[in-house]
């Protein structure tokens, strides 16, 4: 029992670590080549519709390497999410400046995902405890409901942009 457990863990936070690996690089191919990103279907991978997409992965999903693959997968997308919202919530004024100083995309890029390192870290961790969560409630007799309910929520939420 310890030793399925561990492998949970250690599963969990080594699919989380692909997937923040992966949302760093697509995050600074779109920041570099692009002014403007459009994000807004990225708010479907809100905090309550994540938990409900794990909890009803960890309940259905008997395959750990098949489960892990998807957890790496919606890793990345939630880390998309959560570095381009921090990345465009700078100020427009801001972003011209340095640009007009005569500094690259490339450059700028790179200092922005510097600056969001902290938001990507502390949305690593959220992702983490997700899953590991998500990991607790499908061990409930209602897991699938659980799931799906929080699913809805997810989607109201995400619906009035509340996140």
């Amino acid at each position: 029992m310890i030793k399925t457990f561990l492998n949970i863990i250690f599963g969990s936070l080594i699919s989380t670590l692909i997937g923040s690996f992966f949302a760093v690089f697509i995050s600074f191919s779109i920041i570099s080549r692009r002014a403007t990103f459009r994000y807004q279907p990225l708010y479907f991978f809100n905090d309550i519709m994540t938990l409900g997409v794990l909890a009803l992965l960890w309940y259905y999903v008997d395959d750990l390497i098949v489960a892990f693959s998807l957890f790496s997968a919606l890793a990345t997308v939630f880390l998309i999410y959560k570095l381009l919202v921090g990345v465009y919530s700078i100020d427009r004024r801001f972003r011209l400046l340095i640009l007009s100083l005569g500094v690259s995309h490339n450059e700028y890029s790179l200092f922005i995902l510097e600056r969001n390192l902290g938001k990507l870290f502390a949305n690593l961790l959220k992702f983490y405890v997700l899953c590991l969560i998500g990991f607790l409630v499908s061990l409930t007799n209602y897991a699938s409901d659980i799931g799906f309910f929080s699913l809805i929520v997810g989607l109201v939420l995400t619906l009035f942009q509340a996140d």
